[in-house]
């Protein structure tokens, strides 16, 4: 069942998006914030009467999901897709390759607003704490990943970042149910101090460095994958 006044919340937040649009942003965000859950089925007739709506808008809508690999397709049966262990070790490897150098260019290009923005979304991941039930860290975490591939300036590797970005947003949203609030707390604490590091090289200028540093909190990541739960 889906919400229908988060779909109406969405429709007044963007009134000149066709329906079509409409229906894939709001299916993207259920997918991702898990209010469809990895596995489970989507009924597009369900989805399109709940909504009020035809099937038409909410088929393109997966369609185009599908294409970003954010649901499966079995026949004519369509399923949010799951994360597994082996992609999420190849999505680390790419962010690992597109990351590193787009921070060293971020050390020489990113401008006061971004650098004060930075700060802020540090600080605030610092602060962050599973008992809230809320999924800010994972919000946070991309806000800060994703500023760092704006301040680069380069549209190209912007670009090949927007290829893994849905996934890697999917991912974050799904660690806390597949390792537990108990051992994601002290990995997201290493990840912060990663941050507060990655920040202050940047402020120094040392690109060298920021570039070592985001690497080294990527592959930090993969100590998520001895808890994986399969």
């Amino acid at each position: 069942m889906v919400d229908d006044q988060r779909f109406e919340a969405l429709k007044k937040a963007h009134p000149f998006f066709s329906i079509t649009e409409l229906v894939y942003l709001f299916l993207r965000e259920e997918i991702i914030h898990l209010h469809l859950s990895p596995k489970q089925k989507i009924n597009e007739s369900r989805i399109a009467s709940e909504l009020g709506i035809s099937r038409t808008p909410v088929r393109k809508a997966l369609d185009k999901l599908l294409e970003e690999l954010l649901v499966e397709k079995t026949g004519k049966l369509y399923a949010v897709s799951s994360m597994q262990k082996e992609e999420s070790m190849l999505l680390c490897e790419a962010r690992i390759a597109i990351e590193g150098h787009a921070v060293f260019l971020a050390t020489s290009n990113i401008n006061k607003a971004q650098l004060e923005k930075l700060a802020e979304l540090t600080a605030e991941y610092e602060q962050v704490d599973l008992d809230d039930g809320s999924w800010r860290y994972a919000d946070c975490d991309h806000e800060f990943h994703h500023l760092l591939i704006e301040a680069a300036g380069n549209p190209h590797i912007a670009k090949m970042y927007e290829t893994i970005e849905l996934r890697l947003r999917h991912y974050r949203h799904c660690l806390l149910e597949q390792i537990g609030k108990k051992q994601l707390q002290p990995i997201l604490v290493k990840s912060a101090r990663n941050h507060r590091s990655i920040l202050n090289a940047i402020k120094l200028g040392f690109a060298d460095q920021a570039k070592c540093l985001i690497e080294k909190d990527i592959r930090g990541m993969y100590e998520v994958f001895f808890e994986w739960k399969e």
